[in-house]
């Protein structure tokens, strides 16, 4: 997800601003992971934001949740961090919701036979 790693309201604006930019590449997609802050436990609040905006950018056909384990248990589980992605977006279709944490990861990847 392009790395946030500044989350001041400066560094985010620059962030969804070549965020954007690669967004207007029409083959580019988005892996949403490794989204976590140095220092503190993964929580919902601090990275909602970020992922709601790449989904808006890139939309749902080009992002796909991920996780950079086993470095991202410095901070948070892996149930924590994918009940939080699965909070985040609670409120997208189920056909949406199947893209972002398996069809387009299928189908980036050209791993057809995964079972759904």
């Amino acid at each position: 997800a392009g790395l946030p790693a500044d989350r001041s309201k400066p560094g985010l604006a620059a962030w969804r601003e070549n965020m954007g930019l690669l967004a207007e590449v029409p083959h580019a997609s988005v892996k949403i992971s490794g989204i976590g802050l140095a220092g503190r436990p993964w929580c919902l609040e601090d990275n909602k934001a970020i992922i709601l905006d790449t989904i808006e950018l890139f939309g749902t056909d080009r992002c796909m949740f991920a996780s950079n384990f086993p470095v991202d248990s410095l901070c948070g589980s892996f149930d924590t961090i994918f009940t939080g992605f699965k909070a985040a977006v609670s409120n997208f279709s189920p056909p949406d919701q199947r893209k972002l944490f398996h069809g387009n990861a299928a189908r980036i990847y050209g791993l057809s036979t995964l079972p759904e």
